[in-house]
């Protein structure tokens, strides 16, 4: 847990019941945090500027009310306090957010936020399938190791484009990189879709190695300790749009993600170019739309960067 939410979380918890504090007088907005009258942990933003729309979820009270000044005030209450190191974690990133908006903004900035926090009251198991975590950790590792190194921190940020559902995970100048993340021993590569590996300009198949590991073993990587590394070597701007892009893939920091253990193998560089075997839509038949392949790794050592 960060020192910002450690702060949220001690201030929450230590709150006299049905009372509010204003958590930082230098923030642009009014934001308390506190007890609400139902007895609810609470996050509470304050301003003059119109009501939006905005959705409740089972876990997540989220309501505006009119103040006797004739300020209003949006508040995200936790109904479920079992979620409560997440809540934490959600007013940190709200908190955080805003303090870059205008007042002019209103409350728009914390809505939109909002919404993409919105699955993580959903779900109590991990969201996060296995194949998912060790794709996710071959994109960190390949955004931090290659690309920041290539292209420097900002353009081969900006580049990371697979947490929006784009097809590649990295586009930058003339060119493209798609992440695969394999066990160790495994001979097949999985392409989820046409368009990954289909384009006019030509692009680099990244094929990264992993062995199994355990919490024991020296070297070993779990995808909570990535990305705690490599997201506190960032400033605080790019913190809180790679945490966002972490959002969009899925992501939020839970114990349970360091069940499972890896350990970096190599990674191999293929250049994907016309001739390099791939399915295209102009391969596709009539009626047929959408496709997912593997590629046999010995078939394709000829392309090897």
């Amino acid at each position: 847990m960060s020192e910002v939410a450690e702060r949220i979380r001690r201030l929450l918890e230590n709150q006299d019941s049905e009372s509010y504090s204003r958590y930082d007088s230098e923030h642009p907005f009014d934001v308390f945090l506190g007890i609400d009258q139902a007895g609810r942990k609470s996050l509470a933003l304050v301003m003059n500027a119109r009501r939006e729309r905005i959705t409740s979820t089972k876990t997540i009270d989220a309501q505006f009310y009119k103040r006797d000044d004739g300020k209003l005030m949006l508040s995200f209450a936790l109904q479920d306090d079992q979620l409560k190191d997440i809540f934490y974690k959600f007013c940190e990133d709200i908190i955080e957010c805003t303090r870059l908006n205008r007042l002019e903004d209103g409350f728009a900035p914390a809505v939109e936020r909002w919404e993409t926090w919105i699955k993580f009251f959903a779900k109590t198991s991990l969201p996060l399938s296995e194949g998912e975590i060790l794709g996710l950790i071959g994109e960190i590792y390949f955004l931090k190791n290659v690309m920041i190194e290539k292209y420097g921190q900002d353009v081969a940020l900006d580049s990371y484009i697979g947490t929006d559902r784009a097809h590649k995970d990295f586009e930058v100048q003339d060119t493209w990189y798609e992440v695969k993340s394999i066990h160790n021993g495994v001979r097949t590569v999985k392409i989820s879709s046409i368009e990954q590996l289909d384009s006019n300009q030509p692009g680099k198949l990244e094929i990264i190695t992993f062995d199994q590991s355990t919490p024991t073993y020296e070297g070993n990587v779990t995808l909570n300790n990535l990305i705690s590394d490599f997201r506190g070597a960032l400033d605080r701007k790019w913190q809180l749009k790679f945490d966002e892009k972490m959002r969009r893939a899925g992501y939020l920091e839970d114990e349970r993600y360091d069940e499972y253990n890896y350990l970096f193998v190599r990674v191999d560089e293929y250049g994907v170019a016309d001739d390099f075997p791939k399915l295209t839509k102009d391969q596709l038949p009539n009626g047929i739309t959408k496709a997912s392949y593997e590629i046999d790794l010995s078939a394709i050592q000829r392309f090897k960067v």
